[in-house]
């Protein structure tokens, strides 16, 4: 036991020492190449952003999380964590609150109040939940690792300082998640700036505490990226015969189907489905077996807001859970 307390105390010094050791971001030349780019392109004085990148701190959590991502878990899994009895009563009383908001922004942008409530419920428990990282400090330290996606979030840095410029923002007060996403919609900085709208069409947005402002910008988001009033996200698909399973079992999860292929897989015809189109199926992972789901233009709206399968179905299931309870009142 004592040899063992000794390797856990040197191994929490070891790793203390190298993070302690690690050069703060603002004398690493990278980022110091980064700031002379910001004041170049849009005229940020020097002096402050040296003085932002030396109050960012190293967040190893920041990168654990990022290379162990929540979707990379099985589909029951993440269910039973996103499509809960708890997310779908608290979703019922959010929409009970917001019911008459909802109900313009539907039909302003024509994106179901459902599918926005669970979007929120999935992102941030309804507003409980949306961040306990500096943005600042998620950003930067992805941003400057040797991740396969630090350009895409050093490009988010940049989009987050143009963003509290423009909002008149600290940049070092802004909270989010370990990947720098803001506020209850979890929007990263570059979709902030583009998509998130005023309510009330002031010019300051908030998107952490303006419910208001949360359910428009959600609104607006996906109907900048398409979505189709009126259309279907998905529907379960009656795929009983092991010729279609062994079919999927050998291919990506995510299969373009003619109606005429379908057929041949011993997929019934139905009313709701065009046959001129081809149609997408998902096969997911239960706790008993595979479940699969016919799968629509909407629902890769709802991709484009994350762009994993699970994350998009358990918006759809969620949001069919909220309608169910709500009609029964």
């Amino acid at each position: 036991m004592r040899i063992r307390f000794i390797i856990i105390l040197l191994s929490i010094l070891f790793s203390h020492s190298i993070f302690s050791n690690e050069k703060n971001f603002v004398e690493r030349p990278e980022v110091k190449a980064f700031i002379k780019q910001m004041v170049q392109k849009y005229d940020f004085k020097e002096s402050e952003l040296i003085d932002i990148f030396d109050h960012v701190k190293v967040r190893p959590t920041v990168m654990k999380s990022v290379r162990a991502p929540l979707e990379q878990r099985p589909w029951y899994t993440y269910q039973n964590l996103f499509v809960s009895e708890w997310r779908v009563k608290n979703g019922v009383e959010f929409w009970e609150k917001y019911e008459k908001v909802l109900l313009e922004v539907e039909r302003k942008y024509g994106v179901p109040a459902s599918i926005i409530v669970a979007t929120i419920g999935i992102e941030t428990k309804y507003g409980q939940h949306t961040g306990d990282y500096p943005v600042i400090d998620a950003l930067t330290n992805i941003g400057f690792s040797d991740s396969k996606r630090a350009s895409y979030f050093r490009s988010e840095l940049e989009e987050f300082l143009l963003l509290t410029r423009e909002q008149h923002l600290n940049p070092l007060k802004v909270m989010g998640s370990y990947a720098g996403a803001i506020g209850q919609p979890q929007f990263m900085p570059s979709s902030y700036r583009r998509y998130a709208v005023s309510y009330n069409g002031h010019d300051k947005i908030d998107l952490s505490h303006n419910e208001l402002d949360v359910i428009a910008s959600i609104a607006n988001y996906y109907k900048q990226k398409g979505w189709t009033t009126g259309k279907r996200t998905a529907i379960p698909a009656s795929l009983v015969t092991n010729k279609f399973e062994f079919f999927l079992g050998n291919k990506n999860n995510i299969k373009i189907l003619s109606h005429s292929a379908l057929a041949e897989y011993g997929v019934p015809s139905k009313s709701y489905l065009n046959n001129n189109k081809p149609y997408k199926i998902l096969e997911l992972q239960n706790m008993w077996g595979k479940e699969y789901w016919y799968t629509f233009s909407n629902f890769d709206v709802i991709k484009r807001y994350n762009s994993s399968d699970l994350y998009a179905m358990a918006v759809v299931q969620l949001s069919h859970y909220l309608v169910t309870l709500k009609e029964m009142g």
